[in-house]
């Protein structure tokens, strides 16, 4: 009898235990005020565990003055990693010129950095060649950031809001000019997110 007893107390103690772990929240996972809009080519972004600011990269702008990443806050950032002979970065640069041209203001920039040796020139060639118009040029020729940032991966993008802080990011090209990701960015741009 005290067997029967002990079987039936440690399958109480199993269903609740069953029961207690149904009823508890799953795994967090990150929001920060950004999961509502992840939908279409979005959903493919990922999310920082915590937000954190841009690095302090130093890019240079066309006329070859230096600028800090973390300098650029105050306006919404598509920071966007990329190289000549990377033939996935060329299958996004016009999805970005078309973001740059939709949604590019003093609120918003799309910021398309080569990290080629070839360095401005290099970009102002490449983006030409590829009939590509609309994007500031941007350099690091060292390729320190591209390794800093995403291990090496081309294209990598980041999505800074306006406090300069990391919201999103992806590996990869993606089709930025879609619907939602004017969605995404207008909102960002608006201080919705």
């Amino acid at each position: 009898m005290a067997k029967k007893t002990l079987i039936v107390s440690a399958l109480f103690v199993l269903v609740l235990g069953v029961a207690a772990y149904r009823l508890l929240p799953g795994p967090a996972t990150p929001d920060h005020g950004i999961n509502s809009f992840l939908t279409g080519e979005m959903a493919k972004l990922s999310l920082p565990e915590s937000i954190k600011p841009v690095s302090g990269h130093i890019i240079m702008r066309e006329d070859g003055s230096p600028v800090a990443l973390d300098e650029m806050k105050g306006k919404v950032l598509l920071v966007n990693l990329w190289a000549p002979w990377c033939a996935p970065c060329r299958a996004e640069m016009h999805e970005l010129a078309n973001l740059q041209r939709q949604l590019g203001d003093d609120q918003f920039e799309v910021v398309a950095v080569n990290v080629d040796r070839s360095s401005i020139g290099g970009a102002r060639q490449t983006l030409k060649e590829w009939g590509v118009e609309g994007l500031a040029l941007y350099a690091e020729p060292t390729m320190k950031i591209a390794f800093d940032l995403a291990e090496g991966k081309l294209p990598t993008s980041f999505i800074v809001d306006k406090a300069g802080d990391v919201r999103a990011s992806y590996v990869g090209p993606l089709a930025w000019d879609k619907p939602e990701a004017l969605a995404l960015f207008s909102a960002l741009k608006a201080g919705e997110i």
